[in-house]
């Protein structure tokens, strides 16, 4: 019966499925003794990914499910420019599996049949050793390093995979088609052995790799994994300069550390071990790496302008996007607007009454509102009488506000409500979470990676914050006194006072956590995001829930006011029985959402491009929800964000209709118009200004200074 069951799970391995969990399988990428890997396409997200199920047989056992399950979730946190990312972790059918990004650059044992530089060996070494740091400083070996386990996107850059699973799977005894855990060509002795390791097996492995790039061949060679082992524990390292004697010398000074057989005597850091490579460079020809953060230009308001639409209306921009958008302009201008004109108008939405509290005077619709953001009566050609004419000069406050930040190109930049007077405010070249102006209206913060910085968008001037090790930040709201701050960081929702002295002091989230003047610190969801209410007693916590057999987002709406005296009361959540969202059933996503403060909220669905969905809005005090979608009743919409006094809304918008030709454009219109019948101009911005239709640009305004 035994051998029967064994048999069983060996056919449903070999057999390939059509459709796993919510994955639809594409094809096989390859397969070994634990697991195998397909291609496979993520229709939530929209992407293909690689797919990889365990073997039944390794996870018979369930001690080893248990660990699986664990510690691939440890694995899943990991959070590193260098390594490729796991999407998801679980279990379908008794099956387990967790998904990757699909790295379409192939692998180092691909590039290693060509010829590679000591330049571009380096390279390689120099991005995978600041990973392997990176994980061993959280506790996470590799154990099967190799180069069939780095993979490349289409850029060429270096991404370590199968983090840690060799180790995750050591409860089995028979794991590889040798029966030994991990790769015997580049095992460490004393993992050969069955000893316990740290982090510099992966430093011996790393070793024969390097060996292996510079002189085309392994060091050792043997016919069976058992004879391969001997060889690791016994045996000297090779002369890597018998064969290849065009390397520098000190090279083999290096690889005699990295892979020395007595682990005390190696690098204790994978970076120790490249700082000793890029002195065998020549001085003028150092290694780059694609993911360090470069040292920061200071952005210049002199930088070169280019005219769009007239003369008047300039943009302060980088000299490589000059010329893309002057080459943008002549395409589209060659290809015609005439899909601007096609539109169809669709039957107008009932209207929509909202009751809105206005906390700052509201400006007159006659104190020049600019024409591009609001006019209800836009027609596909612009006549000469409606032009749109742009000033230099900055425009009066429109719904409250007079200027948006948002985020393209992952760098901020900042306008008027009308479009004109662009500027440039950051430029490192790296993704940003939860902008948002801080009061004053000269400086705009926002998180990069584990740090929460602001910029000066007067004096372009950086400065951090607060950063925090080994966390999982996605938000950090200020509440609307300025007094206190609510992060969500490690799926949780933390809120202490904002004081910038100790936020600077603070280096984990335990330290915040901590703090005698914490006020809450909430897990009883595992939190994404949190807004405030205008008064500062609420908080609306954007979190995940189990919903059926999978996660959904939700929005939770809780009083804080008695801080540390009692727990906070959930006040109302919703998508609930009364209100959910078309489409939410199959895509349980809510991509953004805002809040006035007050009673309502706006959200969108998850429809396309990781984010873009049908625009909703739900009022907390009745229940009752009503489908927006302003722009000619269609789909789809981002980032949708109440004006200051909530007469008006500003929002990222993608025409479902025009399919894969669609491009992101920003609205800024009174709510008031919206199911009127009206029809809403977008800001007047360069063409391609958004060049990627899946960045989250987070369009947020000033209050009118």
């Amino acid at each position: 019966m035994h051998f029967l069951h064994h048999l069983c799970l060996v056919i449903l391995d070999i057999m390939q499925p059509e459709k796993f969990s919510r994955y639809e399988i594409i094809r096989e990428l390859g397969r070994g003794g634990m697991a195998t890997v397909y291609l496979a396409y993520d229709p939530l997200f929209e992407r293909e990914v690689a797919l990889k199920l365990l073997k039944r047989e390794l996870l018979d056992d369930p001690q080893v499910r248990e660990r699986f399950e664990r510690e691939t979730k440890i694995i899943a946190k990991l959070e590193h420019p260098a390594i490729v990312p796991v999407h998801d972790v679980g279990k379908d059918n008794d099956q387990m599996f967790y998904v990757m990004r699909y790295m379409t650059g192939g692998s180092l044992s691909d590039r290693m049949s060509n010829h590679l530089s000591l330049e571009e060996s380096v390279r390689i070494i120099q991005r995978i050793a600041s990973a392997l740091d990176y994980a061993h400083a959280r506790g996470v070996i590799h154990r099967d390093l190799k180069p069939g386990n780095i993979l490349f996107d289409d850029d060429g850059n270096a991404f370590i995979s199968d983090f840690g699973i060799a180790k995750l799977a050591s409860g089995q005894t028979r794991l590889t088609s040798s029966g030994i855990i991990g790769t015997p060509s580049y095992m460490s002795p004393e993992q050969a052995v069955g000893e316990n390791v740290d982090g510099r097996s992966d430093i011996y492995s790393l070793g024969i790799i390097l060996f292996e790039m510079l002189s085309g061949k392994l060091p050792y060679e043997a016919t069976t994994p058992l004879a391969m082992v001997i060889k690791h524990t016994n045996e000297p390292i090779p002369h890597i300069l018998d064969i290849n004697p065009n390397l520098p010398a000190g090279i083999e000074d290096i690889l005699e550390k990295a892979m020395a057989k007595n682990r005390t005597l190696r690098y204790a850091t994978a970076s120790a071990m490249v700082a000793d490579l890029v002195k065998l460079l020549p001085e003028n020809n150092p290694p780059t790496t694609e993911y360090t953060v470069p040292v920061r230009r200071r952005v210049s308001t002199q930088a070169s302008t280019v005219a769009v639409a007239d003369d008047e209306h300039k943009v302060t921009l980088r000299p490589w996007l000059v010329g893309s958008l002057l080459l943008m302009v002549i395409v589209l201008a060659l290809a015609g607007w005439q899909w601007l004109t096609a539109r169809s108008v669709p039957p107008p939405l009932p209207t929509l009454t909202l009751t809105v509290a206005v906390t700052q005077p509201v400006i007159a619709p006659s104190a020049s509102i600019p024409q591009e953001a609001t006019s209800p009566t836009h027609t596909a050609e612009p006549s000469p009488t409606v032009a749109p004419t742009f000033t230099s000069t900055p425009v009066l406050g429109v719904g409250g506000a007079d200027k948006i930040a948002l985020v393209t190109n992952k760098d901020i930049w900042v306008m008027d409500v009308n479009g004109s007077n662009l500027l440039q405010v950051t430029n490192s070249d790296q993704p940003k979470f939860d902008v948002q102006w801080l009061p004053g209206g000269k400086e705009i913060l926002y998180g990069e990676g584990k740090c929460i910085k602001t910029v000066n968008i007067e004096t372009f001037e950086i400065r951090n914050l607060t950063c925090l090790e080994a966390a999982n930040f996605t938000g950090f709201r200020i509440s609307p006194d300025a007094r206190r701050v609510a992060l969500t960081v490690q799926r949780r929702v933390i809120v202490i006072p904002f004081d910038q002295e100790a936020l600077a002091r603070a280096k984990n989230p335990f330290e915040l956590q901590t703090l005698p003047e914490a006020c809450l610190d909430y897990t009883g969801v595992t939190a994404k995001f949190a807004l405030w209410s205008a008064d500062g007693r609420k908080l609306a916590v954007l979190h995940q829930d189990i919903r059926g057999q999978t996660f959904a987002d939700m929005v939770r709406v809780l009083d804080i006011s008695r801080c540390k005296s009692a727990d906070p009361l959930a006040l109302d959540e919703f998508p609930n029985r009364n209100f959910v969202p078309d489409g939410y059933q199959t895509y349980p996503v809510i991509p953004a959402y805002d809040w006035d403060g007050r009673d309502l909220f706006l959200l969108n669905t998850f429809v396309r491009n990781g984010g873009y969905g049908d625009l909703y809005l739900y009022n907390t005090s009745t229940g009752e929800a009503r489908l927006l979608n302003p722009v000619e009743n269609t789909c789809c919409y981002r980032d949708a964000r109440f004006s200051p006094d909530g007469t008006h809304i500003v929002f990222a918008f993608q025409d479902f209709r025009q399919g894969a030709q669609s491009e992101t454009l920003l609205y800024y219109i009174p709510v008031d118009q919206i199911g009127t019948g009206a029809r809403f101009r977008p800001i007047k911005l360069p063409p391609l200004f958004f060049p990627n239709v899946r960045e989250v640009i987070m369009p947020v305004l000033r209050p009118a200074q």
